[in-house]
Formats: C-alpha cells, sequence, structure tokens
C-alpha cells in the first residue's frame, strides 16, 4: 500500500491536545524527551520512551512509558545508566536520544540509546521480547568512524520502510562544534548499519546554516520513496533548539534530501518558549486507530526556564494531532 502523505496538512492542522510528560523537577537542567513513539497495530498498544534529565548527572536512563489510548501513559520500566555503562562495557556520562523499533523479521524489540562515553557519543543497541524489558546488549552499532562523524554519531531518527532500517543520524566532526550535520544510514537488520555519507540539500552540498542542520521525527512511506517528517534544527543558541517544522523526500540511491516544505513552528499551548519552541526532538506517527497524526515534541518551558541552555532550561514532552484526510 502506497501511503498519501501531505506533510504540509499535517502541520497546518496540528492541534496542542496536552502534556504528556512532565520533567523530573521543574529546576533548570531537568528535561523529560528525546524519546521515540510506538503504536503497536495488533495489541492496541502506545509505547513511549524517554529520557529523564537533570543539570548535575544529564541524562540518567531511559524510561519505558504504556498506553492504551495514547493520550496518559504510565511508567512501566526504566533502565539506568549505570546498568546501561555494564552493558556497554565502558563509562556512560550521559544517555540522549532514544528510538524504539519492533523488528520485522524476529518481532524483537531494538531501543537503540546515544550515549556520551567520553569525549565522543555513539549509538548503542539492546533487544527484548517486551518493551518492558529485560535487555540484551547488542553492541554499538553506529560508530564515529568517519571524518564527518569523529567527535558524534547519535540522536538517530530511526524508522523501517519496506523492510528496510533507515536512519538520519546528528554527525559532527571533532572540534567542531557546535556545527552539526545529518548523515543517512541504511541497514537491513537493525544491527549492521551502511553509512551512505552526508546527503546534499537538493543537489547542493550540506553546509551548517548557520550553526547546522539536524533533522529528528520520523521517516513514513510517500508516494516519492520514504520521507522524513519533522523538525529542522538550524542554529545553536546555547543549544541545539529549534522553531522550525519541514519534510524531505529520501533518495537513497542519489543520496539526496529533496525539501518538501519548511515552516516556523508557532507556539500552540502556554508550555513553548516563544521564540526558541522545541528542543529539537520530535516525534510524527500515524494512528492507525483514530486515523490522526501524532506529534510529540520537547518542548522549552517559557515559564521555569532561566535562558536557552542544557543546564539552564526545562523540557517537557507536550502532544499535537492533526486530522488529515487522505
Amino acid at each position: 500500500m502506497v501511503w498519501v502523505v501531505c506533510p504540509q496538512c499535517i502541520f497546518r492542522l496540528r492541534r496542542f491536545v496536552g502534556v504528556v510528560q512532565d520533567p523530573p523537577s521543574f529546576e533548570p537542567g531537568s528535561w523529560r524527551g528525546a524519546g521515540d513513539l510506538l503504536i503497536d497495530p495488533v495489541n492496541r498498544e502506545y509505547w513511549l520512551t524517554s529520557r529523564p534529565r537533570v543539570a548535575g548527572p544529564r541524562g540518567t536512563g531511559v524510561e519505558v512509558w504504556y498506553s492504551n489510548n495514547g493520550e496518559q501513559y504510565t511508567l512501566v520500566s526504566f533502565l539506568p545508566k549505570e546498568e546501561v555503562a555494564k552493558m556497554a562495557g565502558t563509562n556512560v556520562l550521559s544517555i540522549e536520544n532514544n528510538q524504539l523499533i519492533q523488528d520485522p523479521l524476529t518481532g524483537k524489540y531494538n531501543l537503540y540509546m546515544s550515549l556520551d562515553v567520553g569525549g565522543r557519543w555513539e549509538t548503542f543497541l539492546v533487544t527484548s521480547d517486551d518493551p518492558r524489558g529485560p535487555w540484551s546488549p547488542v553492541g554499538f552499532v553506529i560508530r564515529t568512524d568517519r571524518d564527518y562523524d569523529s567527535a558524534e554519531a547519535r540522536d538517530c531518527t530511526i524508522n523501517v520502510i519496506d523492510g528496510r532500517y533507515i536512519a538520519l543520524c546528528k554527525a559532527v566532526r571533532q572540534g567542531d562544534h557546535p556545527h552539526a550535520y545529518t548523515e543517512l544510514l541504511t541497514s537491513k537488520d537493525g544491527v549492521n548499519w551502511v553509512k551512505l555519507g552526508l546527503p546534499t540539500i537538493d543537489g547542493k552540498p550540506q553546509r551548517p546554516m548557520p550553526d547546522a542542520f539536524l533533522l529528528n521525527g520520523d521517516i513514513v512511506p510517500s508516494a516519492y520513496g520514504p520521507m522524513f517528517i519533522g523538525t529542522v534544527t538550524t542554529f545553536a543558541h546555547n543549544a541545539h533548539v529549534t522553531k522550525y517544522f519541514g519534510a524531505y523526500v529520501i533518495d537513497l540511491k542519489g543520496v539526496n534530501l529533496e525539501e518538501v516544505f519548511m515552516a516556523e513552528w508557532k507556539p500552540g499551548s502556554m508550555y513553548e518558549h516563544p521564540e526558541y519552541p522545541i528542543h529539537t526532538y520530535c516525534n510524527v506517527v500515524k494512528d492507525p486507530f483514530t486515523n490522526e497524526w501524532r506529534i510529540l515534541i520537547e518542548a522549552i518551558d517559557p515559564r521555569y526556564t532561566k535562558e536557552i541552555g542544557v543546564n539552564t532550561e526545562v523540557d517537557r514532552v507536550l502532544q499535537y494531532k492533526a486530522k488529515v484526510t487522505e
């Protein structure tokens, strides 16, 4: 089945629904978000991962939340940073963005985690038969092994399209922060990845504009091939934050991203900073039960945030929905 996707309609018709997750506290540097929404169409289950963070120890682990309606979520398990460090066999300073994917061949759940292992960020994989765990380590699957991602290969958007894993990941060269790029990868099994490199944008070499070009959201099938829909981060204001939302068709053979649209995200709630509403992370998922698009963002709170920055913000997860006739 070929999906008919109208990303502009999703953006235009989005309506704020409510708060999904509050931060661990309302002290500066306290966040929740950087997770992934997985909807199980067979068992009618909603699974949402999250990274709790506080200013001192930073990202402290990965949470898994459950819902039977996509509105109210209950915390069902927590994988702490210390346990992840034992699995990885190395010191882990922080955990950031994570992705939850059900492997189409095995039915197992793949949980990808961005780990700060001291001087670089890499992507680590654990698997389980149940989103609640227990989790078994597979290892580091996306590493800092290219010049363009020698400092960071992390914060991935991963989806399976027609049986193929596709990923768009943050790539940073050593000594080049805050300049950041987006790299394109594919995999047959979600474990062994092929790096296609830094895709061109409309045929032109990728350049930070002015500080970054980062994509975070979801990759969905479309009539034109795989299409990314989500946030577009183009600058660093003491942190990689954004006020843009867009869509790109992904040309795997040509290693190119064709822009469909990009527009400014205007806050639709009292929980979003008026100038910098989103801290990069986003989910855009079609709900097969309600025929709505669920958009989850890690929003920067305007009341408790002292200033934009990793230890001065307060972030929470908000949900928008868009009813699109296709």
